[in-house]
Formats: structure tokens, C-alpha cells, sequence
């Protein structure tokens, strides 16, 4: 119980923190984030990318996706099924038709345009977070979605998360079900979360 207050405490932090940047400044460090992305070895490597669709206060993933569809780089959205708490990536043509906002409040494939893989099928998974800290552990926005998903993946599978500086913070308050990820691109650097675990 203490750490689900914890959780709800930080998420109400980090929420305040991020409402304080304004839309410049969000698609300025969105910018430099892609930018990092783009030229990591890990990304370069794959073919087959989950990425989420941003919120307005999210690390925009605009540029992103489309340097992929340049690079000729499948890209798949997560789509979320509340009823069956299940997160699932579909792999997404045309993002100016095949998008709609879905019940979470998030973009997300239309019903008709579904082509939904494995899990095994991904070579890189880059995911959004409230907060995060240096050992890759992460705090969602309370659902579960990413965190039962992430258990899915192969092991050899990078996951990735996309953060502002305000987003990283010294300690999260952790459950046994939560994942972590394995490297935090931020507009000022890349955390490797592996080397501070070892």
C-alpha cells in the first residue's frame, strides 16, 4: 500500500514538472532526444521497432517515426486492450489514416487497420514512462500495460525509454511486477542502465 501512495505522490510530481515546460521546449527536447536515437547503434540495428504514440506532454515521437519510414524501418504502435489488461504491438502503414484515439486517451490503431505481431517478432521496443532513475527502473502511469508486456519480449530485445531530465529522479518505489528498461535517452544523454547494475 505505501508504495502505490509513493507511486501516486511521484506521478503527481513528475506531472507538475513536465506542465511547467512549455510546447517549445517540449518539441525542442523531443528534438534532441530523436536526434540521440537516430545515431544509437541499437536503433540503427533494427528493423522491427515498437514505438507509442505521445501525449502532449510526452516525448514527441513524431520525427522519429518518420526517419524510420525513410529507413524503411517497420514500425509497430501499441495497442491496449483494457478488458483483457494486454498490450499488443500492430504494425502501422499509413499513420495519417490508420490512427484513433483509443480509450486510455492515447493514439492507437484503428480496429480495422489491426495487424498485430508476436512479441518475438520486435527488435527493439522504445517506450514512454512517468519517471524513471539511473537503474532503469520505471514508473508508469499505473496500469500495468508495458509492464506485462515487457515480460513477453526476448531477451536479447533492447528496451528503450524516451524521458526529459525532470523525469529522472533518484528513487522509485518499486512492486515486484514492475519492469525495468535498459537504456533512458534524455536531451542530455543515454543511460545505460546495465552497467550501473552490475
Amino acid at each position: 500500500m505505501i508504495n502505490k501512495l509513493n507511486k501516486k505522490n511521484l506521478r503527481k510530481q513528475i506531472a507538475e514538472k513536465r506542465k511547467l515546460l512549455s510546447r517549445q521546449a517540449i518539441l525542442e527536447k523531443s528534438n534532441k532526444i530523436a536526434n540521440r536515437l537516430l545515431k544509437f547503434d541499437k536503433y540503427q540495428q533494427s528493423k522491427k521497432i515498437m514505438l507509442y504514440i505521445a501525449t502532449k506532454t510526452e516525448v514527441q515521437t513524431q520525427n522519429i517515426i518518420e526517419s524510420a519510414q525513410k529507413e524503411y524501418k517497420n514500425i509497430y504502435i501499441p495497442i491496449i486492450f483494457p478488458k483483457k489488461h494486454a498490450l499488443k504491438p500492430s504494425l502501422v502503414k499509413d499513420f495519417e489514416k490508420e490512427l484513433a484515439l483509443g480509450d486510455l486517451g492515447v493514439y492507437q490503431p484503428r480496429e480495422e487497420f489491426y495487424r498485430i505481431v508476436s512479441p518475438d517478432e520486435l527488435d527493439l521496443v522504445i517506450i514512454p514512462g512517468v519517471a524513471f532513475n539511473k537503474r532503469g527502473d520505471r514508473l508508469g502511469r499505473g496500469g500495468g500495460y508495458y509492464d506485462r508486456f515487457l515480460k513477453q519480449l526476448r531477451k536479447q530485445v533492447p528496451i528503450v525509454a524516451l524521458a526529459f531530465e525532470v523525469q529522472i529522479v533518484e528513487d522509485i518505489p518499486l512492486e515486484e511486477s514492475d519492469m525495468p528498461v535498459d537504456f533512458i535517452i534524455t536531451e542530455q544523454r543515454i543511460i545505460e542502465t546495465s552497467i550501473l547494475n552490475k
